[in-house]
């Protein structure tokens, strides 16, 4: 069968997307013709200079809002050459579109337009966002969409095709499906089983994609990264009580060291890369897998540099560093979200302040560069648990390679904050993920926003740049108006 599969914008300009490519590898494995288009990098690489800013991640907003992005983004980036991008779809002739969401409304968009061209195609949604606790519904009741996909999409999306083929309409036995029902209606086929192995996986296909595109820079002259990304493993060893991603990949699977070491290699030698990206939730879920591959790449060398995301751990010991460092390790990103060891174990996290302290000291004694993030206004923060994680950065800024990026905390729909809810309080408006209230009044939007304030200025003292809020342009959205001071409705959910 053929399958167009098209990434949607906002996502990273770095690296090709895992989403698509995935699925790509495993639909070629099984017999079937692909077409890959990542709509995302082609309207970045071709946007003028004045545009590209709206690929920070800091306008995300304005790709989700349907006023914004029906005003603004459709006007000058997507609308005036989606005409173009729909003829290469609809020239490969395929009898599925699958849509890897990122912004929900540029995938509307994209599916309405293709429904205008062709009515006969399915349109298939599928990607993170695309889950029942983040935009799933918001997206199954957009009219043009046939089927959403959540959870991991290589298992419903053969479904798919094999009924598909068979000229059957009826999907309601596939689980991992929202199926849309007329004017409002969606009915979830439920939960959808991980696949066991990971290493039984087809690797990720960048046949279809402009590679010299990807860039790191976020200024002329944009030169290719000669950058690709693949996961170790998937899912998470942790359950931090915020998190919607490890209840989407329900449990942790790491792939053989050996069968990653393989596929490096080969996209080494295929695509000229001179760097990898791991873009696991983390990458030292296992300490013993992790080990496996850093020796390997020190006996055999490929010559690129790498790095990933990771966790806290006490696995993650001065000899595993200094091995990942010889491997070519160069960087790592961590959640830390808090230095508060009262939030941290509220929030899940299996390590403190002290722990966080010497990897920071061991971090900077390899050589070891790092991201980081931390999250404002969590139930379990008041403002002296705030106080002390100013203090913890005030303390160890030296050690920090830049300054951490933040977010306000958003209460996810299925996540386990979101079920301990009366626990902790928390009142909210139905799809308001961000203002929901705690009832004693010590929490809300306005807190967290005057807390923001607070970080902004030591931002400011310590590290020489101001905040940066995920999804928040700091300048605007950090001022306090009557809607954050007051809920519009006191109707809990």
């Amino acid at each position: 069968m053929r399958v167009a599969l098209v990434a949607t914008p906002i996502w990273a300009m770095k690296t090709p997307p895992l989403t698509t490519a995935y699925l790509a590898g495993w639909l070629k494995r099984h017999g079937h013709d692909v077409l890959q288009l990542d709509w995302n990098i082609e309207l970045f690489h071709h946007a003028p200079v004045s545009l590209k800013e709206y690929w920070d991640r800091t306008h995300l907003h304005k790709w989700q809002d349907e006023a914004s992005y029906r005003d603004e983004i459709e006007p000058k980036i997507t609308g005036p050459t989606l005409g173009t991008y729909l003829d290469r779809i609809l020239a490969f002739d395929p009898q599925i579109v699958g849509i890897s969401a990122y912004s929900i409304e540029a995938t509307k968009h994209l599916a309405r337009a293709l429904k205008a061209r062709a009515p006969g195609v399915m349109v298939v949604v599928g990607g993170q966002v695309a889950d029942p606790g983040f935009y799933g519904y918001n997206l199954a009741w957009s009219g043009a969409i046939d089927l959403v996909v959540h959870g991991e999409g290589e298992g419903p999306l053969l479904d798919i095709i094999e009924r598909v083929a068979a000229g059957r309409t009826d999907f309601s036995d596939v689980r991992g499906l929202l199926l849309p029902h007329g004017e409002g209606g969606v009915e979830d086929t439920g939960l959808r089983p991980p696949l066991p192995k990971v290493d039984d996986l087809a690797w990720p296909d960048f046949e279809d994609l402009p590679l010299d595109y990807y860039t790191a820079q976020t200024a002329p002259p944009y030169e290719p990264s000669r950058c690709i990304s693949t996961l170790m493993a998937r899912g998470c060893v942790r359950k931090c009580d915020f998190c919607l991603q490890a209840e989407i990949w329900q449990n942790f699977r790491y792939r053989d060291a050996d069968d990653i070491y393989a596929e490096m290699k080969q996209n080494v030698e295929r695509h000229g890369l001179t760097s990898y990206h791991f873009n696991d939730l983390l990458i030292n879920g296992s300490a013993k897998q992790l080990g496996r591959l850093c020796d390997l790449l020190i006996e055999r060398p490929l010559g690129v540099t790498w790095g990933g995301n990771a966790i806290v751990s006490r696995t993650l010991k001065r000899s595993l560093l200094e091995k990942m460092r010889a491997a070519g390790c160069e960087f790592l990103g961590f959640g830390f979200e808090s230095f508060s060891p009262k939030v941290l174990a509220a929030m899940g996290k299996k390590y403190d302040d002290d722990e966080v302290s010497r990897l920071l000291t061991d971090m900077h004694e390899t050589g070891m560069r790092f991201f980081s993030n931390l999250i404002i206004g969590h139930p379990a923060e008041t403002r002296k648990e705030f106080a002390e994680t100013v203090q913890f950065l005030i303390n160890h800024h030296h050690l920090f390679t830049e300054a951490p990026t933040s977010s306000l905390l958003i209460v996810q729909k299925n996540t386990p904050i979101w079920r301990a809810r009366a626990y902790w309080g928390i009142e909210m408006n139905e799809g308001d993920a961000l203002g929901w209230w705690i009832k004693d009044g010590a929490n809300d939007l306005a807190e967290r926003k005057r807390r923001a304030q607070v970080m902004n200025f030591f931002y400011e003292s310590m590290f020489d740049v101001g905040i940066k809020i995920t999804d928040f342009d700091t300048r605007q959205d950090l001022t306090l108006g009557q809607d954050d001071v007051i809920p519009r409705t006191a109707q809990a959910n």
